[in-house]
């Protein structure tokens, strides 16, 4: 099977569990919704639960992406087995132990972080102290994630998909069970314990398939193994790269913290949207597609070149019709997904405000994630931090410019008092949460645009034309879906109608299912290599279901 095929059917496989693990998590952030809203304690959570998501995507998904898979493809590659296993023993070993004191020094700290990172929670009586107390009980979840991702770049360097996918599954069904049993006597406690079993059990869920490829488990402590020296050099420079995100992160943070009681939830639960069709085929492809492309830029630069610009035109095909259906159905998803028990009509309007600022960024969010794991396979952790601060530069400029004028945070609070200064001397518009949203999406752009000039320079050459070219088709079958679905979706009342939930579902996939028809029906049309290569999956598929 070629490198393309087995990017395309690896994708279909990982993207077929994703599916089910973001509708787990749809339901979920439901559930969540439903018991908690989008007030003070839903902000002090939601505060809380990113500090330590910030860190796991800065070192954990650091190490799994950017230096496990990479180095462990080449022990493969040029060394036996052998040597391979015991390389995974002992990053796994120094894994554990960076990750144990992150947790340590996270829980001593809990104070210090939760009142740099949300400075605004401070005006609110309890506000930052709950923050604090739930930030010290969901800090040991980073350990647990962190492991599991280092399995997991371990199973992906040895082309096994299945059990990394359905770790997200684990995670949130173990959520949905956890707080439904927990809150009525732990209130908003119940989610942060729920957060830490579920990365407990998710670590679990990896065991039997290491096991399965005889990948041995035990710890073995050698800081000086050549994979060690290899790992800093790799993982250094990325997590300075993902830092420069991470920060924007938080910089977004302290903006809406500013802002009025419930921005930060509504904020939250719009990206959680965003992330579904991320999911379910943009991690998907760059997940299945970062073995190939390691071991393409090793053996054939023109080839590697050709099977990147294919992936990108795959997530073309894919993620512009999804970012535009997410903007015209963000009322819609909202009011049936969210708006119910304590999330009213005016939280899930609010909220969808934020999922079509997002949306517009969706299609650049997507290619970049699918860019930086080329440039990673070619062993260049440098671009990516020079693209990522032109990035986290332009989200700050363009943040000051859209969210409006903000109030003074508290004196000790210095680099908030400095942003909030600035959008009172530079704003251009009062859009709020909304502009903080717009704001990610214009600066995944310009990281789009940074990325794709440096990967022309690094390999050569870029196929601009057949680039535009699929992006040009997949606007153009995107733009065919958007009459039908406003044609569905306006016969319904969303917001505070009194329509039944039943009735607002159904309407909801009424709307999905005619646009998804449109869509397809002018993809197939126009044709193009990746609607070709996707037929080409479905059609092996199916041979495989009907054996004989």
């Amino acid at each position: 099977m070629s490198e393309k095929r087995a990017i395309a059917h690896a994708a279909g496989v990982v993207g077929a569990l994703t599916v089910v693990s973001r509708v787990t998590g749809l339901l979920r952030d439901a559930v969540v919704g439903y018991l908690f809203g989008a007030g003070t304690a839903a902000d002090a959570f939601f505060v809380a639960y990113r500090i330590p998501n910030l860190l796991r995507r800065l070192v954990a998904e650091g190490a799994a992406s950017a230096a496990f898979i990479p180095i462990l493809t080449g022990y493969l590659a040029t060394r036996t087995r052998a040597e391979a296993d015991e390389a995974a023993r002992v990053l796994f070993t120094i894994m554990a132990v960076v990750l144990a004191v992150i947790t340590l020094v996270g829980v001593l700290m809990a104070g210090t972080i939760a009142a740099f990172v949300a400075p605004g929670f401070a005006a609110v009586p309890g506000k930052l102290q709950l923050t604090i107390r739930l930030t010290q009980m969901v800090f040991p979840y980073i350990f647990f994630i962190g492991m599991v991702a280092a399995a997991m770049g371990v199973l992906n360097s040895l082309r096994d998909f299945v059990a990394p996918a359905l770790s997200p599954i684990v995670l949130n069904l173990v959520i949905v069970g956890v707080v439904l049993a927990a809150a009525p006597w732990l209130g908003i406690y119940s989610l942060a314990l729920a957060t830490v079993i579920g990365g407990a059990a998710q670590l679990l869920t990896q065991i039997p398939a290491l096991r399965r490829l005889r990948v041995p488990l035990r710890p073995r402590w050698q800081p000086r193994h050549p994979a060690v020296a290899r790992l800093r050099a790799l993982m250094l420079p990325t997590v300075v790269g993902s830092a420069v995100y991470q920060i924007n992160v938080l910089v977004s943070t302290m903006f809406a913290s500013l802002l009025p009681a419930g921005s930060v939830s509504y904020l939250w639960y719009a990206e959680r949207l965003l992330e579904f069709p991320l999911g379910v085929f943009a991690v998907a492809l760059s997940t299945a597609a970062l073995p190939s492309f390691a071991t393409l830029a090793k053996r054939d630069l023109d080839e590697f070149r050709d099977t990147v610009g294919f992936a990108l035109r795959l997530v073309n095909f894919v993620a512009l019709p999804a970012a535009v259906g997410l903007a015209i159905t963000a009322d819609p998803l909202t009011s049936v997904l969210f708006q119910r028990g304590e999330f009213g009509p005016f939280e899930a309007r609010q909220t969808a405000i934020a999922v079509r600022s997002f949306a517009l960024g969706l299609w650049s969010v997507a290619s970049v994630r699918m860019l930086v794991p080329a440039f990673y396979a070619l062993e260049d952790t440098r671009t990516p931090v020079i693209t990522a601060a032109g990035a986290f530069i332009a989200n700050l400029a363009f943040a000051v410019l859209f969210i409006g004028p903000l109030p003074a945070p508290p004196a000790d609070a210095v680099l908030a008092r400095g942003l909030a200064a600035a959008t009172r001397f530079a704003s251009v518009a009062e859009l709020r949460h909304g502009g903080l949203a717009l704001a990610t999406s214009l600066a995944a752009t310009v990281n789009l645009l940074l990325l794709c000039m440096a990967f022309r320079r690094a390999v050569g050459g870029f196929a601009w034309r057949a680039w535009f070219a699929s992006i040009l088709r997949a606007l153009m079958a995107s733009a065919a879906m958007v009459p039908v679905v406003l044609a569905v979706t306006r016969r319904v009342v969303w917001f505070g109608g009194g329509v039944p939930l039943v009735t607002r579902l159904a309407w909801l996939l009424a709307a999905i299912g005619a646009g998804g028809l449109a869509f397809g029906a002018v993809a197939l049309a126009l044709g193009g290599t990746e609607v070709t290569a996707l037929r080409a999956v479905v059609r092996r598929r199916r041979a495989i279901e009907r054996p004989g």
